[in-house]
């Protein structure tokens, strides 16, 4: 097999363009587990989980032509997997969510096992909260920036909606979040204030709108 390594997504979809198997292959094995742990938001079984993720791929080896590069191929493919989930809600109506994967925190160097499990519980907990509180589309805006780390830009293409629509959504989501944690903490004994979640959104979302620059 090619080894593709060094190659970027978008250059591995152009070779799968012209196709190249093994470079789909390959795009399959990068994208695979991010986007079965998305999908087990949208389905009740983990099987059922997998189903759509089998047919996420399905659909974008059949539709690579249609691909263009000037957007990152997660997004393309963020955008068919959330069309599927449309159709899957429409034929089965609301599920409850199958269990949700432990969230995997930045890579950064811990000073034992320890650490790093007790912090990877910590953010499958908010996770769990995250889904719990929010409404859908409030979390998916919250899990594509900040687990699958797309831009704004690539957010609202998945969403069809506009960057603005995307940064006003993204603020009252953890806006909301923050204050079930601190909620949460209340009922314990003598708690801290509870920070916000996600601290550094206001640096990567602060927009103009009206003339008037809002921080959000």
């Amino acid at each position: 097999m090619t080894d593709h390594a060094d190659k970027t997504d978008e250059q591995l979809a152009k070779q799968c363009q012209q196709g190249s198997l093994d470079a789909f292959e390959e795009l399959v094995q990068r994208h695979e587990a991010r986007l079965f742990n998305f999908l087990c938001q949208k389905a009740p079984r983990r099987e059922d989980a997998e189903d759509l993720a089998q047919h996420t791929f399905i659909n974008a080896w059949q539709r690579i032509k249609q691909y263009r590069s000037e957007s990152s191929f997660a997004t393309w493919l963020y955008t068919i997997a959330r069309n599927l989930t449309i159709s899957y809600y429409r034929k089965h109506g609301k599920v409850t969510h199958c269990e949700l994967e432990a969230a995997e925190p930045h890579l950064v160097e811990r000073e034992t096992p320890a650490d790093a499990l007790s912090e990877i519980e910590e953010h499958a907990a908010l996770w769990q909260t995250a889904r719990e509180a929010l409404k859908e589309e409030a979390f998916d805006v919250l899990w594509m920036k900040y687990k699958e780390q797309l831009s704004i830009a690539e957010i609202a293409t998945v969403l069809n909606r506009t960057e603005i629509s995307v940064k006003v959504m993204l603020h009252r989501a953890r806006k909301k979040l923050g204050h079930v944690l601190e909620d949460s903490s209340d009922q314990e004994v003598a708690p801290e204030p509870h920070p916000e979640p996600f601290p550094n959104l206001n640096k990567q979302i602060a927009f103009t709108q009206g003339g008037t620059t809002c921080s959000v």
